[in-house]
């Protein structure tokens, strides 16, 4: 395996090299336009390397050695048996040589100068940090009232904070970069003991900034998220959200949790169970069956079912908590900065 190149007379700000990393499962066809993109940066390619973690029955893993042999950059198949994405991501992780990890999900298409932002924004701090990117749904995606309405992630929380530190929720993996050597040396890895698949990002962050360091907002590493949805394939994927903290709530032990994902606890405030209250009493499962098969029928987008989509959405993420059973689980430990890596981890 050759060793990945230095900067040396590049230009490049910081001097740093990139594994990009990004796991997937039978998406071959939008797996392939992803790497494309990544073949097509304004980094200079000897500095870089894509790792596709994989686990498909499909055709991807002949298109990832197809369009490895005609790329400038190294791009490497890491196949796997394992299902979860925190898996796949801990055993690419181990195979990376990159100064800079980049985390990606298999369905985002960014900017020609996207990993270039990540190293500039890492080259400005002396300290270690994570660099979030930004991901906007992507235009190409086939339209309906639905998929034009849908945002499934909060960037717009903090649109305001460019260059700023954010908190740990906005920790996440479909466009995140972290230094690999500070990773392993203090075990900062994905928790790999989940039930349901998502959430490992977060709570990575929450570790992450636990022991010290500052998750730094770049909106200018830019990527489209290309995943169509409809609103069943939504509910769905909300009632697995739901379903997932059940753990991250053991992992995350913050009182604040469940109510920043609308799931009603005792731990929420008193304005957010009255909210909440009011809002399972309105839609519940006997309401909400209809009228999701009325809103799933649209064929125009108005306001009043732009309004209603979240509460549904809401719906199906408190039905996958409430009827998945709590866990007991064992956090992962952080290593002190500095300390000897413990025989058997990933370092």
């Amino acid at each position: 395996m050759t060793e990945l190149g230095t900067a040396g007379g590049t230009g490049v700000p910081g001097g740093r090299t990139v594994s990009v990393i990004l796991p997937t499962y039978n998406r071959c066809d939008v797996v392939e336009t992803t790497l494309r993109h990544f073949m097509a940066q304004d980094y200079p390619a000897e500095l870089m390397e894509v790792l596709v973690a994989d686990n498909s029955s499909d055709g991807t893993p002949e298109m990832v050695r197809r369009v490895a042999a005609e790329a400038q950059l190294s791009i490497q198949l890491v196949s796997s048996e394992e299902r979860l994405p925190a898996v796949k991501r801990n055993q690419a992780l181990r195979q990376a040589r990159g100064d800079l990890v980049l985390w990606m999900n298999d369905d985002v298409w960014v900017r020609p100068d996207m990993v270039r932002r990540h190293v500039e924004m890492h080259a400005r701090h002396d300290a270690p940090i994570a660099v979030l990117g930004h991901v906007e749904q992507s235009e190409k995606m086939p339209a309906n009232p639905f998929t034009d309405w849908y945002q499934p992630f909060s960037y717009w929380e903090i649109a305001g904070r460019a260059g700023q530190t954010v908190p740990y929720r906005y920790h996440w993996s479909m466009n995140l970069s972290l230094p690999r050597q500070v990773m392993l040396d203090r075990n900062l890895v994905f928790h790999e003991d989940w039930a349901n698949i998502g959430h490992e990002d977060i709570e990575l962050g929450y570790r992450w900034t636990r022991a010290g360091y500052e998750i730094v907002y770049e909106p200018r590493a830019w990527g489209e998220h290309y995943h169509p949805h409809d609103l069943p394939s939504a509910c769905r994927l909300q009632e697995s959200v739901g379903r997932g903290l059940r753990d991250l709530e053991v992992l995350i032990p913050e009182p604040d949790l469940l109510e920043r994902y609308g799931v009603l606890s005792r731990n929420a405030s008193p304005r957010g169970r009255l909210r909440m209250a009011v809002r399972n009493a309105l839609f519940n499962r006997f309401t909400v069956p209809p009228l999701q098969t009325r809103l799933a029928g649209l064929r125009q987008r108005n306001a009043l079912a732009e309004w209603l989509y979240w509460k549904v959405l809401l719906f199906h993420t408190e039905q996958g908590y409430h009827t998945s059973p709590p866990r007991r689980l064992e956090p992962t430990p952080t290593w002190p900065p500095g300390g000897p890596t413990p025989a058997g981890t990933p370092g």
